[in-house]
């Protein structure tokens, strides 16, 4: 027979401001009904000495309450002074575990356990309190608090995670099942779990049929809020539906179709317009996902009719199908035929940023003419440049000192810079150009429809810059034009703020000579190139818009009846 232990405690009576609750004790709350009900029985009968609280001395001379604490509550509201307490030396972790022994067979809840075991095995697992030591202490089977631990790891993220500190369950067998989903899925799991009064059946087939939805593919998780689909798989599971099953199969489509794909292959191609046979390397993969991001709903049928575009796309693109086809081309009886594909070859055709195109003897750039790209395709033996800065309907006070200009560098290539800045941004601009200014013109526009209606938007500033102080004396300081209606007015777009063809005439007449190059950086409707074609000058232009430099393109190729060329891809 095993000799008993006895633990000898002596009782001490300590001032009642100096005993304090332990922070972790109780996290639930306290039983107000146990409290009156206390204060009932030490009203009646007076404090028992034989169930003294038991508390551990603290370094400011404080007491913390390990026993007793719906004791010491009603003590408190019943005004006493002093308590009788048991004084133990123990460290945190100790504290803790007694916190649980000292009220297991009173009214300690299993998450109760669960939030103790939690800090203790965290604070302590590296000193030996592995869940499976302090199960052993509270003479519990390993498995129940593990179940407990579970939960509590849920119930603690609930609390961390959710903003309105609703009431949050604390029934273990359902949130141990939540803790078997993924974190992210605890919280909008929990709301419903709680929304709907799920029973514990409900609950286990929701939480196995939500984490079917799972992948460990990048590019499903890019193309599917996997989030939005459990929440529908787990409203559908209540309703008896087998949809998860459906998104499982999609999942697993979208992985395997992608995975069989080629990372990298050439594509040839017979361009109509160019009479070349073009190749463009390609990635498949890149390709079978951008085409799924444009469907609107994916379910396994689109999925696989785009993975077998993919696999046409590349039997259908080698370089012995482009030589046949263009060979059908180039043969004088599908000249009709030709035709056709030429003009949906312009519709279809695409500009991007970055990228430089040949009309005829131009050049332009889709791209910001301030960069070092531009910057370098222009020689220092430039007759003209010309700046029209994309138009500003206003600009407030205090955003003059802010007026963007990065490009001074035009007076280092061309001989004369033109720049016509809208009226209420002249000031502003003249702040921050740091090139030689040298004459300011006025131009008044007028038309046949618009004569004698005369207000700020039918005058044009331009302000004339060059290193060379004789370089604008043969031009006057203000001058007429009318705007007509004809062929090459009718050739160009219209543009917000986009200047006529006779000004543009004027100022590549006068600051240029055939055969000679401007430039235009922002070329926007693209006046100049057709004004740089009529009078036999060599535009080189920059456009960051790639819209705008389509309709350049194609404004050019009808006026010339040319193809134009791209010759630099981005």
């Amino acid at each position: 027979m095993n000799e008993l232990k006895i633990k000898q405690a002596e009782i001490v009576l300590i001032p009642i401001e100096k005993i304090v609750p332990h922070p972790d004790n109780r996290p639930l709350g306290h039983n107000l009904d146990k409290i009156e009900q206390l204060k009932i029985l030490i009203g009646n009968d007076g404090f028992d000495s034989s169930h003294p609280l038991v508390v551990r001395p603290l370094e400011n001379e404080e007491y913390q309450i390990i026993e007793g604490e719906h004791r010491f509550k009603a003590s408190v509201e019943m005004g006493y002074t002093e308590l009788p307490c048991v004084i133990r030396d123990l460290d945190d972790t100790e504290a803790l575990i007694q916190l649980i022994l000292g009220n297991t067979q009173s009214e300690t809840r299993p998450i109760e356990i669960g939030l103790n075991a939690l800090k203790v095995v965290q604070k302590d697992s590296k000193k030996g309190y592995s869940a499976a030591a302090y199960a052993h202490r509270l003479g519990m089977a390993e498995t129940t608090v593990r179940r407990y631990l579970n939960a509590a790891e849920v119930f603690q993220h609930l609390k961390e995670q959710k903003e309105e500190q609703g009431k949050i369950l604390d029934e273990v067998y359902k949130l141990e099942e939540i803790h078997r989903t993924p974190e992210e899925d605890w919280v909008w799991f929990h709301d419903l779990v709680q929304e709907k009064e799920l029973s514990k059946n409900q609950v286990i087939e929701i939480s196995q049929a939500i984490r079917e939805i799972k992948t460990d593919s990048i590019v499903v998780s890019e193309l599917f809020d996997l989030q939005a689909i459990k929440k529908q798989v787990a409203i559908d599971t209540l309703k008896g539906s087998d949809i998860g099953d459906m998104y499982v199969d999609l999942l697993n489509t979208v992985k395997t179709s992608y995975d069989n794909l080629d990372d990298h292959i050439t594509l040839y191609e017979y361009n109509t317009l160019q009479d070349t046979i073009d190749e463009e390397e390609i990635n498949l993969k890149d390709w079978f996902v951008s085409t799924l991001k444009e469907l609107k709903n994916l379910d396994k049928q689109t999925v696989l009719e785009s993975y077998k575009d993919a696999l046409q796309l590349k039997r259908s693109s080698t370089k012995e199908e482009a030589e046949r086809t263009a060979e059908y081309f180039r043969d004088k009886k599908n000249a009709e035929e030709r035709r056709e594909q030429e003009r949906v070859e312009r519709e279809m055709r695409h500009v991007k940023l970055g990228e430089w195109w040949q009309l005829g003897r131009h050049l332009l750039y889709c791209g910001d003419a301030s960069s070092p790209v531009f910057q370098n395709k222009i020689s220092s033996s430039v007759a003209f440049a010309f700046a029209n800065p994309p138009y500003r309907t206003e600009l407030e006070d205090d955003s003059q000192e802010n007026y963007e200009w990065t490009l001074d560098w035009l007076a280092e290539k061309a001989k004369v810079v033109a720049v016509t800045p809208a009226l209420h941004e002249i000031q502003p601009f003249m702040k921050v150009v740091k090139m030689p200014y040298r004459w300011s013109m006025a131009t008044f526009v007028t038309s046949k429809e618009a004569k004698g209606n005369i207000d700020f938007s039918t005058w044009i500033y331009t302000a004339l810059f060059a290193k060379d102080k004789n370089a604008t004396r043969k031009v006057k300081d203000s001058w007429r034009i009318e705007v007509r209606t004809g062929h090459k007015d009718m050739v160009v777009a219209e543009h917000k703020g986009s200047k006529p063809y006779d000004f543009m005439e004027y100022l590549i007449a006068n600051f240029s000579r055939e055969h000679e190059t401007i430039v235009d950086v922002f070329a926007g409707a693209g006046t100049s190139f057709i004004v740089a074609e009529d009078t036999q000058r060599i535009c080189i232009g920059a456009e960051m818009n790639p819209t705008y430099c389509k309709e350049i393109i194609e404004m050019w190729e009808k006026a010339t009846q040319e193809v134009a060329i791209r010759i630099e891809k981005a």
